[in-house]
């Protein structure tokens, strides 16, 4: 990779069980819209392994991408490679946290395309993570509630 990669790691504590969640986030796949209760990650296309995204920052910018070459291990792993304002790759490691509960890693390995953000990476690199982060803790959030929700 290349000098402006990033790399990113999340861990998700989601209040289900890994196979469970594994299976949820699977059904959802195969849907319009597979990512219903994440608001700042929106999908404006789903054509076949293809899902085009947008995801929404707390500073007011936007990233554009698409992710495909779906790779899913049942119940233990998805991974996926991404082009756009975002090329790279993600993995997705699903494995038993507390009691019923999962340790969702989030991996992502990415450059920034935009010839924006690559202008004024320099500068706005440590904002550009810290949007990450908070894109991410907001996912997480809203997964564990969405899934409250859904009983």
């Amino acid at each position: 990779m290349s000098d402006r990669a990033y790399e990113f790691r999340s861990v998700w504590d989601v209040a289900e069980p890994p196979d469970r969640l594994w299976r949820t986030l699977e059904q959802f796949l195969e849907q319009d819209d597979p990512l219903p209760w994440w608001n700042a990650v929106t999908v404006t296309g789903h054509h076949g392994e293809e899902i085009d995204l947008v995801a929404r920052s707390a500073f007011g910018y936007r990233l554009r991408f698409t992710v495909y070459d779906l790779d899913l291990q049942p119940t233990t792993s998805m991974r996926f490679r991404s082009r756009g304002d975002l090329e790279g790759s993600a993995a997705l490691d699903f494995a038993a946290g507390s009691p019923g509960r999962t340790d969702l890693t989030i991996d992502w390995h990415v450059d920034a395309t935009a010839p924006w953000m690559r202008r004024s990476e320099r500068l706005l690199r440590p904002l550009f993570e810290l949007a990450h982060d908070l894109v991410m803790r907001s996912g997480e959030r809203r997964l564990n509630r969405w899934l409250r929700q859904r009983g």
